[in-house]
């Protein structure tokens, strides 16, 4: 693919006809060797879940991201031990006392840290502590609204953690400009340099 990208991650959850045509689409436009997750937003009910992954996966889909509510974690469990599909949680998951919810349950296979959700890389790392216990894997992911002051705090973290073996930080792609000078900038790249400065390698405002 174009940028050297060999993952996509896509919304789902508008309907079982939509969503099938869009990840045959997609399926058909990238060919076999990309990577497609899909992000169902809560969307589905567990049962519902485990039909509509079913069909999906039939264009090899890789993982799916938090399919129930938030807050059913029986669902999510048992769309979990039921999928041949991996599943990903991430509003199911604030904080540290939610990942050792969904640990302790094996409702997951995944779960997805925000730094902007979770408050920040103390947390994230508790987070991630927890999961490494239990044998889940954990992935970066990201808010729409972020600058690259996130992004470059959470590639940091990514960098230096090996259970977290996956990540989303694509949202300074879209960004034509940035606040500050340093940190990681706005290239569509699929690797995220790290600056050699200090720190996070902000060198001050523009």
């Amino acid at each position: 693919m174009r940028n050297g990208f060999d993952t996509i991650k896509t919304k789902v959850g508008t309907g079982f006809k939509e969503d099938v045509a869009r990840i045959r689409a997609i399926r058909e436009a990238v060919g076999p060797d990309v990577k497609i997750r899909i992000d169902a937003n809560q969307a589905w009910s567990a049962k519902e879940a485990l039909q509509i992954i079913e069909r999906l996966n039939e264009f090899d889909i890789e993982l799916v991201e938090q399919p129930v509510k938030a807050a059913d974690i029986e669902g999510l469990e048992y769309v979990t031990k039921n999928s041949k599909v991996l599943i990903m949680s991430d509003e199911s998951c604030f904080n540290a006392k939610d990942a050792l919810r969904l640990a302790e349950r094996r409702a997951i296979d995944v779960l997805n840290i925000k730094l902007m959700k979770c408050g920040g890389i103390r947390e994230a790392l508790k987070i991630n502590a927890i999961c490494e216990t239990a044998g889940i894997e954990c992935m970066l992911g990201c808010m729409a609204e972020e600058t690259n002051i996130g992004i470059t705090a959470a590639a940091s973290l990514g960098a230096a953690v090996r259970n977290i073996t996956r990540a989303d930080l694509d949202a300074t792609f879209s960004l034509s400009e940035l606040p500050f000078e340093g940190g990681i900038g706005t290239e569509c790249t699929k690797t995220l340099v790290l600056p050699e400065e200090p720190g996070f390698g902000f060198i001050g405002l523009k």
